[in-house]
């Protein structure tokens, strides 16, 4: 019988051929933890955008209830010196607040990141809070004004 074995691989072969064998699967290991941490500051973003925009819901749908109450009684239901335009705008002020920290995290996070990714990164979710953030202060604006 002619049994002919072949020579064992040397423990540096051994470690060029997994490098090599890491190279061709993709991106490597750092990468990924920098994309999984990217989405992961994109969510928490849009969670903050949503409960921001949220707060600011129901402080203008408790103005506009409040506002009707004390047409009806002529007389603001809350004590005399918190009037339902206040409420509010207190409300919006708060998540006008939040949304602007918000932001102000996400954006010094992936500023952080930019210096370990290989790549550039654009979010949507501050586009979106942009936006949004546009959208506040046009209505506190307007609120002032009025």
């Amino acid at each position: 019988m002619d049994t002919q074995q072949e020579p064992l691989a040397t423990p540096t072969e051994q470690q060029s051929d997994r490098k090599e064998k890491k190279e061709k699967k993709g991106p490597g290991r750092k990468q990924l933890t920098i994309d999984r941490t990217i989405l992961s500051q994109e969510r928490t973003l849009l969670a903050a955008t949503r409960t921001a925009t949220t707060l600011m819901t129901f402080g203008f749908a408790l103005f506009k209830f409040l506002e009707v109450q004390a047409l009806q009684q002529d007389h603001s239901p809350m004590l005399d010196f918190i009037s339902p335009r206040s409420i509010g705008m207190v409300m919006l002020l708060t998540g006008l607040v939040g949304l602007l920290l918000a932001i102000i995290r996400h954006y010094r996070t992936i500023t952080l990141l930019k210096h370990y990714a290989e790549q550039k990164y654009f979010t949507l979710a501050l586009l979106q809070a942009y936006v949004i953030l546009v959208l506040i202060l046009l209505l506190i604006y307007g609120a002032l004004i009025k």
